[in-house]
């Protein structure tokens, strides 16, 4: 089986292991990968990137409006704040409440221990191992993708 299909059938898996364990899910799969590029207003302040709509959707590779709508759920749960952004009135800048990044710190840790439970069985070597590589192919998979 070639490696595109093992990732395929791990991710598909990690899916399934996520969904089983829904009951305790303090975020959709759509909306943790959202927040999770949000920084707090308090990181900003201290120098972090400010994230706009906009870039979200690219990053994601969504449409402009299914990000809008994703936005507008996120904010009516009071999970991240939007403020006019200072260098350009038209545009807004996002920010995680302390609620949003509650809930990233709790989905976050259910996703953790669904892994570490997971791979309870193998030894550290293979784990560490496992590691290096997914980290290796992350950061080839990026930089592939900054130059297209």
């Amino acid at each position: 089986m070639q490696l595109s299909e093992q990732l395929a059938r791990a991710f598909a898996a990690m899916g399934r292991l996520l969904n089983e364990h829904s009951g305790t899910e303090v975020l959709s799969r759509p909306d943790f990968a959202v927040l999770i590029r949000l920084p707090r207003a308090q990181e900003v302040a201290a120098g972090a990137e400010e994230v706009r709509p906009r870039d979200l959707a690219r990053t994601e590779g969504l449409d402009p409006s299914t990000m809008s709508r994703r936005l507008a759920s996120l904010t009516s749960r009071g999970l991240i704040h939007r403020e006019t952004d200072p260098t350009d009135g038209r545009a807004q800048v996002l920010f995680l409440t302390e609620e949003g990044h509650r809930a990233v710190t709790q989905e976050r840790a259910r996703r953790v221990t669904l892994v570490t439970d997971a791979l309870q069985g193998w030894d550290e070597a293979d784990t560490a191992e496992l590691a290096r590589l997914l980290g290796r192919l992350t950061d080839t998979l990026g930089a592939s993708g900054s130059t297209s």
